[in-house]
């Protein structure tokens, strides 16, 4: 139980002492990049799920 004990102060000490935490305003920088990269990111999933859509419509309307 004292190696718990032991590990617990020692994760307690590196975080409040050893752990560099980014700034406010590097913490809201970081919130926009990744809010513009998912939002990129879903929007060319969408355009090629919307390609992709089109190609097999017309594939399946030349079949009939």
């Amino acid at each position: 139980m004292s190696a718990v004990t032991e590990y617990i102060k020692e994760s307690y000490i590196e975080l409040t002492e050893k752990v560099t935490w980014p700034t406010w305003r590097e913490l809201q920088s970081s919130a926009v990049l990744v809010l513009v990269a998912a939002i990129m990111i879903a929007l060319v999933i969408f355009g090629m799920d919307q390609v992709i859509g089109y190609v097999l419509r017309q594939f399946y309307s030349s079949l009939a």
